[in-house]
């Protein structure tokens, strides 16, 4: 069987933050690989990394090449060949513009820019099952191809919950023709879905142009485009595009299915604006993170709303542009949402042509604004001179780690290394808490947690937090010295959002931390605006997440202005922009319950 050995001899990797000890937040995890990293030959550049829920971790890390590591960094022996599975075809595989997913079965779904024999470059899908061979019963003999002309490049893949696989991407029938995006559905065994678009197929065409950049599937089954819109232009933007179940346009989500965000939208200059990659919240809210800034190219992040507006709470006016040093060439490849909200972001950084490139991780709050308790005030860089170092994917774990994936190549010879580094979370000491929950209990949260291992502890102490920064104890309760089960109820909630973590208080001093959990509290059912006057948006809560909303904004006569859907959530954003300032209704029908409360327009 086939091993691969991790390549650290000629590495030195350098952290510019200055690390007082290994458990600062944002610094490498020693407890993985060697001081943190493990290189490994790769045959090219990763493309995009999973989490399985076993923590086993999911590279594609080539032209048909997929490994498996175990969660401590080690290859799975039990995937592929000693934890790599090689995929051949009659065509080629390309490297370039690879995804790939995970289905309920365990079974890995992967897309890719595929070379077929007569020279047309088509979509690839191929499945292999959870170890690492082929699945046959997919396509023809593991592989299905889609051509809708002679030129497609995907972009994104996921699966829905029947199992039918949805790829989007960009399509042209030469070189010089302008690019358009596509989305497609499969059976679960391969084969057009006719259900879906004409014959299983949507195009959408633009004045301007639009590339895709990845897919995501929401909770009620549609799907959202992330892609790049007036690429050519002076002001480039971030797009979004909402599709319902059969394909067509969600009409509801943004402007008549679109929704666009600009950086420096007022200022002049040619705008290096570029999306790189997208993630959903669990609120339904959608993190968009890339490049953008004039005459220098910069960290890009905005977030949109579930309904497709701007969530105008974030950064300046929805978005924020992240410089570092004095660099002019500073990118986001990779993005990730914490249990408390914080946003995670890794890429790279490029000085000039005489100095290598060095991986960049960083970390935001929920209001868009770099978190200063992580790395060296928000980031942290990562050099492996005198090669380059890029990151391209970033995880949040469950034990509060952070891992990226990427790749380096050696400083002498060609070819490139696989890269996967840990770094350290929040103070989380995940081997002794196993879980820890707070839920909402009538007037009142109640949080419960359990621990493996009691050795050494003296107490456990409840914190909270409005913001997911600043905690402060609410009660303390003594260790019972053995694996236990501990509850506490906070019947003084605040009346929003709270953040609850449990410190753990050593015999010896020291204190660790289990992960955060989030609870938004709903007052009761109340429904209720926020804020009220308010400017540009509103917020309703005190929503039913098990129904759906119908939220209609009349005038002071009844006559109806807008009407929205609202599902699976507790709250609802409303956009004002387009009302003048003065005084209206907002009607909430919800389980044969309608309530009508006043609102100011500032």
């Amino acid at each position: 069987m086939k091993t691969f050995k991790v390549f650290v001899t000629f590495f030195s990797v350098i952290i510019f933050c200055n690390q007082k000890t290994y458990a600062q937040i944002g610094s490498l995890d020693p407890t993985f690989g060697e001081g943190g990293i493990i290189f490994s030959d790769s045959l090219s550049y990763t493309n995009k990394s999973l989490i399985q829920i076993d923590g086993k971790i999911i590279v594609f890390s080539s032209s048909g090449v997929i490994d498996r590591l175990n969660p401590d960094g080690s290859f799975d022996v039990n995937f592929g060949n000693g934890g790599r599975a090689y995929f051949k075809f009659d065509g080629h595989l390309h490297a370039d513009d690879t995804r790939l997913t995970i289905q309920q079965d365990g079974k890995i779904v992967c897309s890719g820019k595929y070379y077929a024999v007569n020279g047309n470059i088509l979509s690839g899908i191929f499945r292999s099952n959870s170890n690492g061979i082929l699945d046959s019963s997919f396509g023809e003999n593991g592989l299905d191809t889609v051509m809708i002309d002679k030129q497609q490049y995907p972009t994104g893949i996921v699966v829905q919950a029947d199992g039918k696989i949805v790829v989007s991407g960009d399509v042209r029938k030469d070189y010089n023709d302008q690019k358009r995006t596509y989305i497609y559905r499969l059976m679960p065994n391969g084969g057009l879905d006719p259900s879906f678009g004409t014959n299983g197929i949507v195009v959408t065409h633009y004045d301007k142009e639009t590339t895709s950049v990845d897919l995501l599937l929401t909770s009620d089954g549609k799907f959202i485009l992330g892609s790049n819109n007036n690429v050519l232009g002076s002001h480039p933007q971030y797009q979004l595009e909402k599709f319902n179940t059969d394909g067509s346009i969600d009409e509801s989500f943004g402007l008549n299915g679109k929704a666009n965000f600009i950086f420096g939208e007022s200022l002049p200059g040619d705008w290096n604006t570029r999306m790189k990659t997208l993630v959903m919240q669990p609120d339904g809210k959608i993190i968009c993170a890339g490049t953008s800034g004039n005459d220098d190219i910069l960290m890009g992040v905005c977030r949109f709303n579930a309904d497709g507006t701007t969530d105008m709470n974030f950064g300046e006016n929805g978005g924020t542009i992240t410089p570092y040093m004095d660099i002019s060439d500073v990118e986001n490849n990779g993005v990730a949402v914490q249990p408390d909200g914080k946003i995670l972001t890794c890429g790279y950084a490029f000085k000039n042509s005489t100095t290598p490139l060095f991986m960049l991780l960083s970390r935001y709050n929920e209001n868009g604004q770099l978190d200063e308790t992580f790395g060296e005030n928000g980031i942290t860089p990562l050099s492996n001179s005198p090669s380059s170092i890029i990151g391209r994917n970033v995880h949040s774990l469950t034990n509060g780690k952070i891992l990226v994936t990427g790749y380096t190549s050696p400083p002498i010879g060609g070819g490139s290394y696989l890269l996967i580094a840990r770094f350290n979370g929040d103070n989380v000491l995940a081997a002794n808490f196993k879980e820890v929950k707070a839920a909402q209990n009538n007037d009142a949260i109640t949080i419960t947690w359990q621990t493996l291992n009691e050795s050494g502890t003296k107490s456990f102490t409840v914190e909270r937090s409005g913001n997911a920064n600043d905690y402060a104890g609410i009660n303390t309760v003594p260790a019972k010295g053995m694996a236990s089960n501990y509850s506490y109820t906070d019947k003084n909630p605040l009346s929003d959002i709270s953040y609850y973590r449990i410190r753990e208080n050593a015999a010896n001093g020291t204190n660790t931390f289990s992960p955060v959990v989030k609870v938004v509290f709903n007052n009761n059912g109340i429904i209720s605006l926020y804020p009220n006057p308010a400017k540009n948006t509103v917020i309703v809560k005190g929503l039913n997440k098990n129904s759906t909303a119908v939220i209609k904004i009349t005038d002071m006569q009844g006559r109806e202005i807008s009407s929205q859907n609202f599902a699976q959530s507790s709250s609802a954003t409303l956009n004002l922009r387009a009302l003048a300032q003065g005084t209206y209704f907002v009607q909430v029908a919800q389980q044969d319950k309608i309530v009508r409360l006043k609102l100011i327009r500032e």
